[in-house]
């Protein structure tokens, strides 16, 4: 797997979200061409959060999986303004029209891979 750099994000926008396998995932897209694939994942094995937060959950809260997904919608069809990486490792999504999406860079007990990477999802 090539993991690609997260500041090439910028000028995204967000296509999907869910779950494949133990991780959560966004797929990005853009349009332009360049030497970037067009379609890049972004797998999550860590907590995250997106600001403004989602006004309703999706399921119990309990339900860990169902509150990333809840908040992870709330990006839907955004586009990446700026990726910043934070001294833990964190990285940050500044999206267009104020959402910001933080993937922790810190590995929870349940973390089986890296805390996040990025890939093209078509690379075999």
């Amino acid at each position: 797997m090539v993991t690609h750099d997260p500041h090439s994000l910028v000028g995204f926008f967000v296509t999907e979200v869910g779950v494949r396998q133990a991780w959560t995932f966004i797929t990005f897209e853009r349009d332009e061409e360049g030497n970037t694939p067009s379609t890049l994942r972004l797998s999550i094995d860590t907590t995250c959060e997106v600001t403004p937060p989602p006004t309703q959950i999706l399921g119990s809260a309990a339900d860990e999986t169902a509150v990333a997904l809840t908040a992870l919608f709330e990006v839907l069809n955004l586009t990446v303004a700026s990726v910043s990486l934070a001294d833990d490792a964190s990285l940050i999504l500044d999206f267009h029209g104020g959402h910001t999406l933080r993937v922790s860079g810190t590995a929870q007990a349940w973390t089986t891979h890296d805390v996040w990477w990025l890939s093209d999802p078509h690379a075999s």
